[in-house]
């Protein structure tokens, strides 16, 4: 249906046309990441998870290339004389394809519980509501608090630039062709970050524990910041070398971040947890572009970028910091949960034991007293 109602909009004729239609776009993909990322929860263990996270989340930036690609060539190439519209119909045919793929060859993984959650097994084997309820439950914890925060203001800054990218060059460096340039810097920096942060922290997370992974997103927006602000400071092409490292390192946040949330609830509820997770970063960082308009009013785009791409960087990180401290409490309390859980496990298993032999001892006397 994703694909469809990206190929239909290849075929709108009226404005209402496509505003239906991305709506039912939006419909149809909101439930792609989290259900992936609880897939690969499921696959990886939590010492490979954030790499295979990173490798989901390459899709990305592959297709944020794609889209300046397929945006300024084909729309240019007016194949059949209907320029953009063909740029929808590419884009959408190849989604079949690959739903179809995914159909008859992919299996979900069975479910794994931690030993604390095979304690409670029944807790989780519960309705839709019920796995809703205790999802978001999880978002009342001060580690889950403040990372969504922080994403959200991360994935806001990321929403400013890919709204203004063009809008920038156009209005101060008109003869620029953002295309040759964006076409493929997302695709390899952005590629290379998210990968790269996801092995990162799993090789840290061995030595040094899951809260070894906020180290990792704030060192990478720290290092990314200079960058962004340099985007903005120097005329092309250094401004394109620039967005280089700002997306190798800037981007190492998107699967560093899943794999922490993914970590923080139990496994019953985590395709749930991540849909919660990504509804308030959208919803919080997608709205953020709002804050441009009037800041551009008040001074510049530039200045409104400077404040709301790189600051926004700085500050994502500042957030993040705050959560190391909190989240190595709620760790603990995971830990001294799943301690409990198993404790009670085995006193319920050791009962149904002495009961067992209860029964055999009564059983074995009953007999005797029969006999004789």
């Amino acid at each position: 249906m994703w694909s469809a109602m990206t190929l239909l909009t290849g075929f709108a004729t009226e404005y209402w046309h496509l505003a239906v239609l991305r709506f039912g776009l939006g419909i149809f993909e909101a439930g792609c990441t989290p259900f992936a990322s609880s897939i690969i929860a499921d696959y990886f263990s939590e010492d490979i998870r954030g790499s295979a996270l990173g490798v989901y989340n390459m899709g990305i930036y592959i297709g944020y290339s794609l889209s300046y690609a397929f945006g300024n060539f084909i729309t240019d190439a007016n194949i059949n004389g209907q320029g953009w519209r063909w740029t929808f119909f590419i884009s959408g045919i190849p989604g079949f394809a690959l739903g179809a793929l995914i159909l008859f060859t992919m299996r979900e993984p069975e479910r794994t519980l931690n030993r604390g959650e095979q304690a409670q097994k029944s807790k989780y084997e519960a309705t839709a509501l019920q796995r809703l309820t205790l999802a978001a439950k999880q978002f009342l914890s001060p580690s889950l608090l403040l990372i969504c925060i922080a994403g959200s203001i991360r994935n806001g800054a990321g929403y400013v630039w890919g709204f203004n990218t063009q809008n920038y060059f156009n209005l101060y460096y008109p003869n620029e062709n953002t295309g040759l340039w964006f076409s493929w810097i997302p695709l390899v920096g952005g590629s290379i970050g998210v990968v790269f942060g996801g092995v990162i922290s799993d090789n840290v997370v061995r030595t040094r524990g899951p809260v070894a992974r906020i180290w990792v997103l704030i060192f990478s927006l720290l290092l990314a910041a200079p960058f962004a602000a340099g985007t903005l400071f120097l005329p092309p092409p250094w401004a394109f070398v620039s967005q280089i490292p700002c997306y190798l390192f800037g981007e190492m946040w998107v699967g560093v971040t899943l794999a922490v949330v993914v970590e923080l609830v139990p496994s019953a509820v985590r395709a749930t947890a991540v849909a919660f997770y990504l509804f308030i970063i959208t919803n919080i960082g997608g709205n953020m572009n709002l804050l441009v308009s009037p800041i551009e009013k008040a001074s510049s785009l530039k200045t409104a970028l400077y404040l709301l791409y790189p600051g926004c960087y700085v500050l994502g990180a500042a957030v993040f910091l705050l959560s190391l401290f909190v989240i190595k409490r709620d760790i603990k309390k995971v830990k001294n949960r799943e301690l409990t859980d198993e404790s009670r496990q085995g006193l319920l298993a050791s009962d149904n034991q002495e009961g067992e032999e209860d029964a055999i001892n009564y059983g074995s006397t009953k007999r005797e007293g029969e006999i004789s």
